[in-house]
């Protein structure tokens, strides 16, 4: 059994960006490991290239399976590993060499079901953002912090929780995940690792943090979390409803916040996106009609206002009431 098995769904990504990250995979310092390249469908670039991987560092397997999402895929690749312990690296990121030696030592350390470690976003220039959880490992998170934690799943509010809810950044005890058999839901547009690890923090026992920058995120703009979709904000929005009750009451100003957001998330994805086929009107009358309805407008009477811009205190005190007024001038400044 290999000490870890690295999960990477692999599906549209370009060449040179793949074999970046390829390469920091063979550059492990942990060599007991495998790496699951698990190809989404067909792509007989992409399949070559991957092949080539596995001929030049046999820890690479390579598998292909028809074309089911990102979530289906990871799903995939946890039921066809070996390791002791899981994780994810997405085919457009790249790791740093010594991660995941260090990330296995403290695991093994403290019999960890989680380990998680910080991450650096990359924008196109080259500049990297990053903010540590921690200024030193922790063992083991306290209660105190594994429930501020837990809250950044709804709504992340500052940088350095970004790696603690990503799907990336993390070792997954392979006995802890089969003891509950977490998976992926497939028909979540986003959100899906926010929901995935929610339900893992609900039941792991020592969960540890490695004080190192370990992973690098690609900021690309032609990504998924900026192509268009057609589902808007109704699809966007439903990962919020996987989170229990007694979680949502707890927590109610942060899943109106995150409403809020997710309602800007869809302007750009869906209703504003250069690749939406409807008329203008129709896009906004289509946008209009769904903020109007119940459940986002309960979701609006849960924002706390008090630190928000006088805009945006205006809005959604407006969309409290179904009044979409903001919306269309928003609309004709963009269309104008």
């Amino acid at each position: 059994m290999p000490q870890v098995s690295i999960i990477v769904p692999v599906y549209n990504v370009e060449v040179g960006y793949l074999k970046q990250m390829a390469s920091s995979l063979s550059s492990q310092t942990l060599t007991d490991a495998e790496f699951l390249l698990v190809l989404d469908g067909d792509n007989d670039v992409l399949e070559q290239q991957c092949q080539e991987f596995s001929r030049q560092d046999k820890r690479f397997v390579v598998f292909k399976k028809e074309h089911g999402g990102v979530s289906d895929t990871r799903n995939f690749g946890m039921m066809h590993s070996q390791g002791e312990y899981l994780s994810f690296v997405d085919a457009d990121d790249w790791i740093s060499p010594d991660v995941y030696s260090n990330a296995y030592r403290l695991a093994k350390e403290n019999d960890s079901d989680i380990v998680f470690w910080d991450m650096a976003k990359v924008s196109p220039d080259g500049t990297e953002k990053k903010e540590a959880y921690e200024k030193q490992t922790v063992a083991a998170l306290s209660d105190e912090q594994r429930t501020e934690l837990m809250k950044q799943f709804i709504w992340v509010r500052h940088l350095k929780y970004g790696a603690a809810i990503s799907v990336c950044c993390k070792l997954i005890k392979r006995e802890f995940w089969a003891k509950y058999q977490f998976l992926f839901d497939k028909n979540l547009a986003i959100g899906e690792d926010r929901i995935f690890f929610y339900s893992m923090m609900q039941k792991a026992g020592t969960v540890s943090y490695l004080n190192e920058c370990g992973y690098f995120y690609r900021q690309d703009p032609s990504s998924a979390t900026h192509r268009y979709q057609a589902g808007g904000l109704p699809y966007l929005i439903r990962y919020l409803n996987a989170f229990d009750r007694d979680f949502f009451a707890a927590n109610r100003a942060l899943f109106g916040r995150e409403a809020y957001r997710l309602l800007t998330v869809s302007w750009g994805l869906t209703y504003m996106n250069d690749q939406n086929p409807d008329s203008y009107w129709t896009r906004m009358k289509r946008l209009s009609g769904e903020v109007r309805k119940d459940y986002f407008r309960e979701y609006m009477r849960k924002v706390e206002c008090a630190r928000l811009s006088l805009w945006k205190k205006i809005e959604i005190a407006l969309l409290r009431h179904g009044i979409t007024l903001t919306l269309w001038i928003r609309g004709l400044a963009k269309n104008c």
